[in-house]
């Protein structure tokens, strides 16, 4: 929330305009984190697509509340902002099924790597976000202006049919997703 704003926690956010990007993490987060708190018909999301253009829309007063990641999280706390609500989702690897076995390991070995040397100094690894943000925002942060226990990484699992059938559901109730989909034709556990 902006630092000029009345809403402290979600319940106060129904029929206010939140700014996600739509079928997107931020998009089901938001819903998730919300649907808690309010009902389903005061839960007002817009589409302001990137994070940059959500945390601007929030900041000019646009829209009442952003769903938004780091490097957005820690650039709107040191401005004063405060978040009223937080979840963590899910990232999934994406690959095609003509990825030859190798290469597709070679991927995962490099994320387990990866996972592991951010795990063990997180900070160290910051200047990587602060790169992918305009100069403008990047330059009022540091890596000390990050809550590093924020900034969560596992190594690869595979996806189990139990976590598939309770998002599924879920996505169908929020008519997010057709209710022809299924386990089989979407997951490849192929770790």
């Amino acid at each position: 929330m902006r630092p000029d704003s009345n809403h402290y926690y979600p319940g106060t956010l129904g029929n206010q305009p939140i700014a996600v990007q739509f079928h997107a993490g931020s998009h089901y987060v938001a819903l998730r984190l919300l649907e808690g708190y309010l009902p389903k018909d005061k839960i007002k999301l817009v589409n302001y697509g990137s994070p940059e253009q959500r945390f601007e829309a929030m900041m000019n007063g646009d829209v009442e509340a952003a769903a938004v990641m780091e490097p957005w999280i820690a650039l709107g706390e040191k401005l004063g902002c405060r978040a009223v609500c937080e979840g963590h989702y899910l990232g999934a690897e994406s690959a095609s099924d003509d990825m030859d076995p190798e290469t597709f390991q070679a991927l995962n070995r490099a994320v387990a790597n990866a996972v592991d040397m951010i795990n063990a100094d997180k900070k160290k690894y910051i200047h990587y976000m602060l790169d992918e943000i305009p100069e403008k925002y990047a330059k009022q942060l540091t890596p000390d202006d990050f809550y590093l226990p924020r900034l969560r990484y596992v190594e690869i699992a595979p996806y189990s049919q139990d976590e598939f059938e309770r998002a599924y559901n879920w996505m169908v109730s929020w008519d997010l997703v057709g209710d022809d989909a299924n386990y089989e034709n979407l997951v490849s556990n192929r770790l």
